[in-house]
Parts: C-alpha cells; sequence; structure tokens
C-alpha cells in the first residue's frame, strides 16, 4: 500500500514528538472501537490520551487525519507482517494459504485496532464524499485475482472466473474477522484455519 508522508513539522518528527502522535493514535483507536466513527470527537480522544485538546490540534491538523493515521498505520504494520512471513519464492498455493494466515495472525491481537480500522474504512471520505479507503480492498481483489491466475497457469488451482473468486475469498475473510471483532468470546485461531481448509478445497485441482 502507498501512503502520502505526514505534513509533520519538523518539531513534531522528534522521537518525543512521534510517541506523543503514537500516544494519540492509539487513543483514537480505543475511542472509535467503543463509540464509533461519528462519537469519535478530538474531545473524546484527548480526554482518553489524557492531554488537552491542544495537544491533539499540535500534532494532527484535523481529527480526519487521526482517523486517517489509525487505519493507515494498521495497514502499513499488516503489509509489514505479511511481508515478513511471506517468502516471495512460494508457490501461488503455499503462498495463498500463508498470506491468508499472517494477515489474521497479525490481526488477532489487535481486536481494538481491527474495530477502530472497520469504523474509518466504513466511514471516512474524501472531499467529493468517496470512501477514503475504496482503493484498498479492489487492490486487495486485483492482486489476489493475479495470484489465482498464476496458480491455474501451473496446474495447481482448478478452472474459475480469477476475479469473483477473489471477491468471495475476500468476502470470507472479512466475515470471519467481522465476527471475531464483535465478539470477544470467539477464538480466531481456529476459525481461521476453519476458513483456509473451505478455501482450499475450492480452488485447488
Amino acid at each position: 500500500m502507498r501512503t502520502n508522508g505526514d505534513s509533520t513539522t519538523e518539531g513534531r518528527g522528534t522521537v518525543g514528538g512521534r510517541a506523543r502522535r503514537n500516544q494519540i493514535e492509539r487513543a483514537a483507536a480505543e475511542v472509535l472501537s467503543e463509540v464509533g466513527y461519528a462519537a469519535a470527537s478530538v474531545g473524546r480522544i484527548a480526554q482518553r490520551a489524557g492531554v488537552s485538546k491542544g495537544v491533539i490540534t499540535y500534532h494532527f491538523a484535523s481529527k480526519d487525519e487521526i482517523l486517517r493515521r489509525v487505519a493507515l498505520t494498521l495497514f502499513e504494520e499488516c503489509v509489514l507482517h505479511i511481508t515478513a512471513g511471506v517468502p516471495s519464492e512460494m508457490s501461488p498455493a503455499a503462498r495463498l494459504r500463508a498470506q491468508l494466515s499472517a494477515e489474521l495472525e497479525f490481526f488477532s491481537s489487535r481486536r481494538v485496532e481491527f474495530r477502530a480500522m472497520v469504523e474509518v474504512m466504513s466511514n471516512h471520505r474524501e472531499p467529493a464524499f468517496i470512501r477514503a479507503f475504496e482503493n484498498v480492498s479492489s487492490d486487495e481483489t486485483e492482486a489476489l485475482a493475479d495470484l489465482l491466475r498464476r496458480g491455474q497457469a501451473q496446474g495447481q488451482f482448478r478452472a474459475f472466473d480469477v476475479y469473483e473468486v477473489a471477491q468471495l475469498i475476500g468476502a470470507a475473510k472479512n466475515d470471519v474477522l467481522d465476527r471475531w471483532a464483535s465478539d470477544e468470546t470467539l477464538d480466531l485461531v481456529p476459525m481461521t484455519a476453519t476458513m483456509l481448509d473451505f478455501i482450499e478445497h475450492a480452488v485447488r485441482v
């Protein structure tokens, strides 16, 4: 995922400044997770972070910037986690399982952050009132479709419409994550195993 660089000043880019920004982003994630996007005000975020509104506005130009950073930070960390755990030389079949497994493993210890990210992705809008993260799911679908296409070319996957199946896999993954995020009694590990088994049986020759 490509992201625009921070618009912070030099002072805000110091170690102390970055620590404060991280503190504020964490507080924003907790507020988003608890009260939702519409009620996630700067005042609530400042109260949760234990700082004044002035500290918030010094480090972030607007509430929108804070909420976008909550989602973007999680995206970036997830990409790094998957990249580190999935070698590029894997076969398409092995890579499909490894990528999905790594992504769910990443979120398994970040329930609060995941809830916050979903709130931002579902509600945040660009000035033209377009969903700010609309490209994320479409890029993910395209990359997954390409992986399935390569698997078919190597004889590992059966014949099917790669784009439609990529959409179905994405929907299955999101459903597992959404149910897990909303019910703290659920364990993501066995849910992941069941989902991976189902997907492999659906696509393999």
